[in-house]
C-alpha cells in the first residue's frame, strides 16, 4: 500500500490531525501483523522532510520522496501514476482524479452546506475534485453518518458508497498538562466556560458571545481558544466585555489544562463534520454544551445536554442549567468519560484496514486481523 502524505508537508489544521493519528494506528497494526502485505509506504511531495516525525517511530512505513512541484499538482500528476498496481490511501479528503484503486477519507461536506465559511473559488474546487475522486475510487470513508448523508444528498458519492470510519480521541492520552496556561489567562478552576473556534460562520461564536453575556454567571467568564490572534475577534466586532477572554491559538497541553479545569465545555456550531473538540473535552472529564447541528448529536449522544445553533435562548437556559448545578455536572462528567471510550485510533484503523483488505482480495490479511481481534 501507498500512502498519500502531502498532509505531512503543510502547517496542521483538524484534517492533517486525524490523519496524523490515523497513520500512527495504522503503523501500529501493522507492526503487529506482521504480513508480508502490510508494508505501506509513504509517498511525500518534494522539498523538506516536512513532518514525518509527527508518525513517530517508522515501524513498517517506508518513505519515498517523489518529484514534481508540491501542491494538487503533484497529487492528480505525479501520485497518481506512481505505483499505479499498489492500493493508495489518501486520508486528507482529496485524491488523484484518474485513480481507481484507492481509498479516500472525505471528512465532511461542510464546503456545501456551510459555505459562507469558504470562498467560491474553494467551494467550486471543492465540489468538483471532490465529485469526480467520490466516483472513481474504489472506497470512500467519511467521519460519521451525518456526513454520509450530505456527501450522498449533494451528489458529492453515489448513495450507498461511502463507509462511516468512526475517528477516534485516545490521542488526548499522550498529552501532557500544561497548568500555566490558568495563570496566563488569570484563570481560577472551575471559573469559565471553554469554547473553540475560529471567525468561520460556521463556528458560530457570536451567538455563543450573546447568550453568554445574556446569563449573567457571576464570576464565571467566557474563553475562547483558537482562531490564531486574538486582535482578530475584537476587529470582526464580537463583545469586548470583561468576563469574555479571546485566548487565541493555544498549545496542546494548554488546550488539556483548559478542558480539564473548565466549568463546562460549549460546542455552538451550525454544523461539525465530526465533532472532535467537545470529544476531546469529555475525554478530558469536561460536561459539554452541543449543538444541535451535523454530526455532533451523533457523537455525544446522551453525554451532552443541547441547544439549537441558532437560539441564543436557549443557550443561555443551558449555561445557566450547568452552572447553578454541581450534580448535573458531576452527572454528565461520568457520562462523558464512558462516552469518549468508544472513540479510539486503533479501532478507527482495524476498520479501515479490513475495508482495505477486503477490497484488495487480500485473504491472508484478513484472517491475521482475525486472528488478532479474538
Amino acid at each position: 500500500m501507498v500512502l498519500n502524505g502531502r498532509f505531512l508537508g503543510r502547517p496542521i489544521t483538524g484534517v492533517d490531525r486525524a490523519a496524523i493519528e490515523l497513520s500512527r494506528a495504522l503503523r501500529d497494526l501493522l507492526d503487529a501483523l506482521n504480513q508480508p502485505s502490510s508494508d505501506l509506504e509513504v509517498a511525500l511531495p518534494p522539498g523538506p522532510e516536512g513532518r514525518m516525525e509527527a508518525l513517530g517511530r517508522r515501524g513498517r512505513f517506508a518513505y519515498r520522496h517523489l518529484g514534481g512541484k508540491p501542491g494538487h499538482g503533484w497529487e492528480q500528476g505525479v501520485l497518481a501514476r506512481y505505483r499505479r498496481d499498489a492500493w493508495l490511501l489518501n486520508l486528507c479528503n482529496t485524491g488523484p482524479v484518474l485513480r481507481r484503486r484507492q481509498a479516500v477519507v472525505m471528512y465532511d461536506a461542510q464546503f456545501i452546506t456551510q459555505p459562507r465559511s469558504y470562498s467560491l473559488a474553494f467551494r467550486t474546487w471543492y465540489r468538483v475534485l471532490l465529485t469526480l475522486v467520490g466516483r472513481t475510487s474504489r472506497l470512500i470513508f467519511t467521519s460519521s453518518e451525518a456526513s454520509r448523508r450530505d456527501l450522498e444528498t449533494h451528489g458529492v458519492v453515489p448513495r450507498g458508497k461511502a463507509r462511516v470510519l468512526q475517528l477516534g480521541v485516545d490521542h488526548m492520552a499522550r498529552v501532557e498538562t500544561d497548568p500555566t496556561v490558568l495563570d496566563r489567562l488569570s484563570l481560577d478552576p472551575g471559573s469559565y466556560v471553554l469554547a473553540i473556534g475560529s471567525l468561520a460562520p460556521h463556528k458560530n461564536l457570536p451567538r455563543l458571545v450573546e447568550a453568554f453575556v445574556a446569563a449573567r454567571l457571576s464570576g464565571i467568564r467566557l474563553v475562547i481558544a483558537g482562531g490564531g490572534n486574538p486582535a482578530v475577534f475584537r476587529d470582526a466586532g464580537l463583545p469586548q466585555v470583561e468576563n469574555v477572554i479571546y485566548a487565541g491559538r493555544v498549545t496542546d497541553p494548554e488546550l488539556r489544562a483548559l478542558y480539564e479545569n473548565a466549568l463546562v465545555f460549549a460546542c455552538p456550531s451550525l454544523s461539525e463534520g465530526f465533532g472532535l473538540p467537545p470529544l476531546e473535552a469529555m475525554f478530558c472529564g469536561c460536561p459539554v454544551i452541543a449543538t444541535t447541528g451535523g454530526s455532533v448529536p451523533e457523537i455525544c449522544d446522551d453525554a451532552a445536554i443541547y441547544a439549537d445553533p441558532l437560539d441564543v435562548a436557549a443557550w443561555t437556559k443551558q449555561l445557566r442549567r450547568v452552572a447553578q448545578d454541581a450534580g448535573l455536572r458531576a452527572d454528565m462528567v461520568r457520562a462523558s468519560l464512558e462516552r469518549a471510550k468508544l472513540f479510539t485510533w486503533a479501532g478507527a484503523a482495524r476498520c479501515l484496514l479490513r475495508d482495505l483488505a477486503d477490497a484488495a482480495g487480500d485473504v491472508e490479511l484478513l484472517a491475521a486481523l482475525d486472528a488478532l481481534e479474538r
